[in-house]
């Protein structure tokens, strides 16, 4: 008889099953590998989609931390534009030359398209523009000095004065900047030539102490430049330095004013005829308006044995001069013991050299008397008019002084 083993029902057994007591059933051995084969293989790709999904958590990290250096790395550099523009706000002295530097700081530093100040507070714009209130003034490209009511003003803003961020593709331009047929009239002050192909802006108001002293018109023709929505604190904080700057300007200038007389004459000294002359120097280069200056050099023929007061002998010529020149077209200020400088806006070299000889011959004709003694009085003038080729107040007072060297040197000695 044979002996039958469990798992060869129905099969017929080979010669090596036989023989080998040790041999299981191909069949059963095959099913055993197959399964372990298929757990592994779920194993390893189980473990290769992990290993894919980890990769790309990686890298999405890379890139959002790539994302926050580079947003850090551009805000530190706003920030150190912020810092730069502010050093120079509060090294500034003069409200024009403040307002000139500033939008020429800012261009660079922010690299606008457009920039406009509005000044609004009267009395900086009676400074800033003597009565010239009705055009905008350009400082350089794509920069201007406006002047603007302080209504005119707040209706940019509305009740809160805070900054606002405006485009074309999203809240479109606030109402005073419009050019509709409704606000024609009411936008005309407000924008600028310049303002033509803005797309996107930034406006600031310049506030401290519940005082408005304008506002500042950051401009672009991008309009992703400016987004509403976006932060503004840092512009809020530029608007109130401004305006502190301004105050600061404002009172300094009045101050000056109350020590600027020469006590002698009355006419301003020598360090604020220099400031006036920087001042309308920089005017003129900016609205291309004649700028003259006269050197006043006055000579006294007398025996001085015979006269010791020599301060009413100058405060009788200044007299004189202040008849010739009046008030309200030049400025007039003591330059040295004997020696006038008077700074005329808005004069050509013709119209300055036409006065010339009236100066001279009134003192002439205008000797000093005191008792018995008569001291002629006479003048050397030279005349200095700005040119493209002047690049500094400084420049025209050597032309004047050039001049008047030559006029001194062609005339007899008094004395």
């Amino acid at each position: 008889m044979f002996n039958i083993m469990p798992g060869t029902v129905g099969r017929k057994r080979t010669g090596s099953e036989l023989t080998d007591p040790n041999a299981t059933s191909k069949s059963g051995r095959g099913k055993t590998t197959a399964s372990s084969r298929g757990q592994s293989r779920c194993r390893a790709g189980s473990g290769e989609t992990g290993v894919a999904e980890l990769l790309a958590e990686n890298e999405s990290l890379r890139r959002e931390l790539g994302a926050v250096l580079a947003n850090a790395s551009e805000n530190e550099k706003i920030c150190r534009q912020f810092a730069s523009v502010e050093r120079l706000l509060f090294r500034m002295r003069e409200l024009d030359r403040l307002a000139e530097e500033l939008l020429r700081e800012i261009r660079l530093r922010f690299q606008t398209d457009l920039l406009v100040l509005y000044i609004s507070h009267p009395e900086i714009r009676e400074r800033v523009f003597q009565g010239e209130l009705e055009s905008s003034n350009l400082v350089g490209d794509g920069a201007w000095l406006s002047p603007l009511d302080g209504q005119a003003v707040r209706a940019l803003f509305g009740q809160s004065l805070k900054p606002v961020l405006f485009s074309t593709l999203g809240n479109g331009f606030p109402s005073l900047l419009a050019s509709g047929k409704g606000n024609r009239r009411r936008s005309k002050k407000a924008r600028p030539a310049g303002v033509v192909g803005l797309a996107s802006g930034a406006l600031i108001p310049l506030n401290v102490n519940e005082v408005l002293f304008g506002a500042l018109l950051l401009g672009s023709s991008d309009p992703e430049r400016y987004r509403p929505g976006d932060g503004t604190d840092l512009l809020e904080r530029l608007g109130t330095n401004i305006a502190l700057s301004l105050d600061n300007c404002l009172t300094y200038e009045k101050v000056r004013d109350f020590s600027v007389a020469d006590q002698l004459t009355g006419f301003f000294n020598f360090f604020q005829i220099h400031s006036v002359l920087e001042r309308e120097f920089r005017k003129s280069r900016r609205s291309r308006s004649p700028l003259s200056l006269l050197v006043v050099d006055l000579n006294f023929v007398h025996e001085w044995e015979d006269f010791e007061d020599g301060k009413e002998l100058i405060r009788y010529a200044a007299g004189l001069l202040r008849e010739i020149l009046p008030k309200e077209q030049c400025f007039i200020g003591r330059y040295g013991s004997d020696e006038f400088l008077a700074v005329l806006p808005n004069i050509p070299e013709e119209e300055a050299r036409e006065v010339i000889p009236y100066i001279s011959a009134t003192m002439r004709k205008s000797p000093f008397k005191q008792g018995n003694t008569a001291i002629l009085i006479t003048a050397a003038i030279g005349v200095g008019t700005l040119n493209g080729r002047m690049i500094c107040p400084q420049d025209l007072v050597d032309a004047a002084y050039a001049e008047l060297c030559t006029v001194k040197a062609r005339q007899p000695k008094n004395h």
